[in-house]
């Protein structure tokens, strides 16, 4: 993977808390910036699909909903897992 250097200015507390975490995580700060970057991408990039896929289908229900909010959280913790198995 290709890398490129930028310079960026981030909030004195996020930056603090965020150095703080990539330390737990085993990651240099770049990396887990760069991780935390992508896990926001991919998000946006969900709600832009769901977005369209109710354009279509209409809203999702409550049911749909708390069933999204059930696997969402399965998955989270399973990626924790993954991470905390590989440190």
């Amino acid at each position: 993977m290709a890398v490129v250097k930028r310079s960026v200015s981030i909030d004195a507390e996020v930056a603090a808390a965020a150095e703080e975490a990539a330390a737990e995580d085993g990651m240099s700060f770049s990396a887990w910036l760069s991780e935390a970057a992508h896990r926001q991408l991919l998000v946006r990039e969900g709600l832009r699909g769901v977005a369209e896929w109710e354009t279509g289908a209409g809203a999702l229900t409550p049911n749909e909903l708390a069933a999204g909010e059930i696997l969402l959280d399965r998955l989270i913790s399973s990626g924790s897992r993954k991470r905390a198995r590989s440190a």
